[in-house]
């Protein structure tokens, strides 16, 4: 591998270096063995920087940062991320000083989770001449459009194999942490100590590299695994036949690769079903409108992924310049999933911007 996140790591305020993952459980803490997250990871403990009264506002030319996210597709939709960065620069603007004195501005390019709008985004923002390319999810990044312009990559989540073989800076390690995780949260026997899944998946790009991982994972820790064929995006109907499907095969426990729509509807259908085996899925699934879709149904449910949540002075920071971006109250944010994520990705890069001084460019932070 040659990404660059391998040789070289932002400074990532609060979050694990080497993967950012954690796996949480909806039992209760008697019921599960699980750790709140994975052994041998390093970790920072640098907090959101506050407001320096003496800092001047930001003045100059602004620093642009071009954004690409993936929103409104039924099997991939991660407004979190983008409301996150929108929140983040805000607060950059308003209390830091902008990127070493100079006003952090926003580009940002919606994906539909296709090769074609992800090529359009690139060529868009490499038309607008911006200074670094942030990348919230997106599937099918074009590298050799920002390559090309000049334009540094900084992403969240690599998913594809050429996210990892890719110019760019990853500040987790996506797939290749998160899918190894959790098998041996399934297999060790310091764990679960399970030995027979059931992978309930599609054949989406991002889904046949998470198998990628998650296979050969379980396999070297001596387990099978059958794995359960749907569609990219199903009806209830479907859902429900698909974890029928995989409880039919007498599994110890059940992972899904689903998320959106699929989290709610499988997370029913395992209770319908009298599914009584654990399940995993990812932390997409540990949304606030999913959690609060089902209910108890979560119970029994473990998520691998990009965990946040902790409640601190950092957290409450968070809650209101992102309360601003989509008008709710503070309170009803969601810090889970990628809210937190996004957050701190931007702050990362800010902190190291800071470090350079007024001349900073995008190719001087990766």
């Amino acid at each position: 591998m040659n990404m660059k996140m391998f040789r070289k790591t932002l400074p990532v305020l609060g979050v694990v270096l080497s993967g950012f993952l954690a796996i949480a459980c909806t039992e209760s803490k008697t019921t599960s063995s699980i750790p709140d997250s994975t052994e041998n990871v390093v970790t920072t403990d640098v907090t959101t920087p506050s407001q320096d009264p003496t800092i001047p506002p930001p003045t100059g030319e602004p620093f642009v940062i071009g954004v690409v996210n993936t929103e409104g597709s039924p099997a991939a939709d991660f407004p979190d991320f983008t409301n996150a960065f929108r929140a983040a620069a805000n607060y950059i603007n308003a209390e830091l000083g902008g990127f070493a004195g100079r006003p952090v501005e926003l580009e940002i390019c919606i994906s539909a989770g296709s090769p074609e709008s992800s090529q359009a985004c690139a060529q868009d923002l490499a038309a607008k001449k911006v200074d670094l390319a942030m990348i919230g999810l997106d599937i099918f990044v074009d590298y050799g459009t920002f390559s090309a312009a000049g334009i540094p990559v900084i992403g969240a989540v690599p998913i594809l194999p050429s996210d990892y073989t890719a110019d760019a800076i990853y500040i987790t390690a996506g797939n290749l942490v998160v899918q190894g995780s959790t098998a041996n949260a399934i297999t060790n026997p310091k764990y679960l100590g399970l030995k027979k899944v059931a992978i309930i998946a599609n054949d989406s790009p991002a889904t046949l590299s998470a198998l990628a991982t998650l296979e050969p994972a379980l396999a070297f820790a001596g387990a099978t695994a059958v794995v359960i064929k749907g569609g990219e995006t199903e009806t209830d109907a479907g859902y429900r036949l698909l974890m029928q499907q995989a409880a039919a095969t007498n599994p110890e426990a059940i992972v899904s690769m689903y998320g959106q729509s699929g989290c709610v509807a499988l997370m029913r259908a395992r209770v319908e079903l009298q599914v009584e085996v654990p399940a995993f899925t990812n932390t997409a699934c540990l949304a606030d409108t999913v959690i609060n879709a089902v209910g108890d149904a979560a119970q029994g449910w473990y998520f691998a992924g990009s965990q946040g949540g902790v409640e601190s002075a950092d957290t409450d920071l968070m809650r209101q310049y992102v309360a601003t971006v989509i008008n709710k109250a503070p309170e009803d944010v969601d810090v889970f999933g990628f809210t937190t994520l996004g957050w701190i990705q931007t702050l990362s890069i800010w902190k190291v911007a800071k470090n350079i001084g007024p001349t900073v460019t995008g190719s001087a932070i990766t």
